[in-house]
């Protein structure tokens, strides 16, 4: 492709110092539209991201080299992260509710910037997504009179909000892709069918993002999915392998459906599934979504049949931290394949997913044993389900669940050896697990009903914190617990 089209200054650190002084001078504006024109802080925050978003679209244009603009990313990561902890800067973080937006904008266009800079089309129209789609859903969102509103997590989203994003994204992404692809001269060509599919595609699956998102997550994850998708769907159609993504949509979508009907993920927890599910499944086909659709479908069903009369409390239903958590490092693994394969990714995925699953199946297993379990700090017997009890069922249950997520590899071919250390992996992970739920997670009482919590909130009412270090719950031991896996992986072998 020939880029950039147009350049400013023969030196481009020229044309990053003028960016700059924009985004400045933005700011200074932004600033005097709140304090002397009176504009609300809302619609100036609205004015810094739309133009912002104009800006950083243009860069595949104007430069040549991506470290501008990376420079220029970190810059604003730093001083919107400043600013939002000084509280300055107020027409462009001000807002009804509690964001961080500002701070995941810049952070999205650094990753898009450093993975995606060889492949403008998709980088700019991820950025257009994010700084026109999300700002019409919210635009329609607050002008309409009536509107129907739901929470999937902490913020409250609209109906009409939605059909905003979806239409706006599905028209950038079906005029953008033709007149980029005319304009930076690609050499390819995109039947009608199969740009009305792509842009519905991605459509959906930024539209599902946006919903389940709060604070401003959605300024991250929008163009992060967009650019996934957008790239998922061409390359599977290339490949000859849509007809499966679009077939396994359908299907995953019902499985999630009768997975929050029977109360084993909440609503947030669903979607977060199933756009993972979707990422895995484009990334890698059956080979790589059958491990943790084996772990998901098998730990829904022990998690329903085993003993539930813990005195600790972690809640019961699986929301989108949780599935981040045990899911999250899977994903990346696979993303990373699709666009750099190696052999080897399969091997430390399989292994992520059975530290995964050893961890959960003993917990739940370990809930059978007729007798209270063992802490691995303390050396006492503590009650059933605390952070950092292994029991005889427990570490059975552990070792089982490495196991059989070790023996989805044999249908792939992996080695009896890597099978081996794929389980051995697993159950370490689980007792990694064990050591940092027993020695700093965080455990908090619930002011209401008296009762110990992994919980911040119990009883709807903030929980006292009692003991480990305050940001390190169960859903970031979990995480622990799959990066560990890697790990421990590389060391044994």
């Amino acid at each position: 492709m020939n880029l950039p089209i147009w350049k400013p200054f023969a030196n481009e650190w020229s044309t990053f110092f003028l960016f700059l002084i924009t985004i400045f001078l933005l700011i200074i504006i932004s600033e005097s539209a709140r304090s002397y024109l009176r504009w609300k802080p809302e619609s100036s925050r609205k004015l810094v991201h739309v133009i912002v978003g104009i800006l950083v679209s243009i860069c595949p244009f104007i430069f040549q080299s991506k470290f501008p603009p990376i420079t220029l990313a970190v810059i604003f990561i730093i001083i919107n992260a400043i600013a939002l902890k000084k509280k300055t800067f107020k027409g462009m973080h001000s807002t009804d509710r509690i964001s961080y937006g500002t701070v995941y904008f810049p952070f999205a266009f650094l990753i898009l910037a450093i993975f995606w800079w060889e492949k403008p089309i998709t980088l700019v129209l991820s950025i257009l997504i994010m700084t026109f789609s999300d700002t019409i859903a919210a635009i329609i969102g607050e002008r309409t009179t009536h509107p129907r509103q739901f929470k999937l997590w902490v913020d409250i989203k609209s109906i009409e909000g939605c059909i905003g994003m979806f239409l706006s994204s599905f028209m950038i992404i079906y005029i953008g892709t033709d007149l980029f692809a005319w304009l930076f001269e690609a050499a390819f060509f995109i039947p009608l069918p199969i740009l009305i599919g792509v842009s519905g595609f991605v459509a959906m699956l930024v539209t599902l993002s946006e919903s389940n998102s709060s604070r401003g997550s959605d300024n991250f994850s929008v163009p992060i999915i967009a650019a996934l998708s957008y790239d998922l769907y061409l390359i599977n159609y290339t490949h000859g392998q849509l007809d499966s993504l679009l077939i396994w949509s359908v299907l995953s979508g019902i499985a999630f459906y009768l997975a929050f009907k029977y109360k084993s993920l909440s609503k947030n927890g669903v979607i977060a599934a199933y756009i993972m599910g979707i990422i895995i499944f484009g990334a890698g086909g059956l080979k790589w979504v059958t491990p943790i659709v084996t772990f998901f479908i098998l730990s829904s069903i022990i998690s329903k049949i085993s003993k539930s009369d813990n005195q600790i409390h972690k809640g019961s239903k699986r929301d989108i931290i949780q599935v981040l958590a045990n899911g999250g490092i899977a994903t990346i693994i696979s993303i990373i394949n699709f666009y750099a394969p190696n052999e080897n990714l399969y091997v430390i995925y399989l292994a992520v997913i059975a530290a995964a699953t050893a961890d959960t199946w003993a917990s739940e297993i370990g809930s059978f044993s007729y007798t209270d379990p063992f802490h691995v700090v303390k050396f006492t017997r503590v009650p059933k389900g605390t952070s950092g009890a292994i029991s005889f069922f427990g570490t059975f249950g552990s070792v089982l669940g490495a196991t059989t997520i070790a023996l989805v590899g044999l249908f792939w071919n992996v080695s009896l050896t890597l099978i081996y250390l794929i389980v051995i992996t697993g159950s370490i992970g689980s007792l990694v697990d064990s050591f940092i739920g027993g020695s700093i997670q965080a455990n908090f009482q619930c002011l209401k009903c008296n009762n110990i919590t992994e919980k911040r909130t119990h009883c709807n009412a903030s929980s006292l914190h009692k003991s480990g270090i305050y940001f390190i719950d169960n859903d970031m031991v979990n995480f622990l617990n799959t990066v560990s896996a890697i790990f421990i992986l590389i060391i044994l072998k």
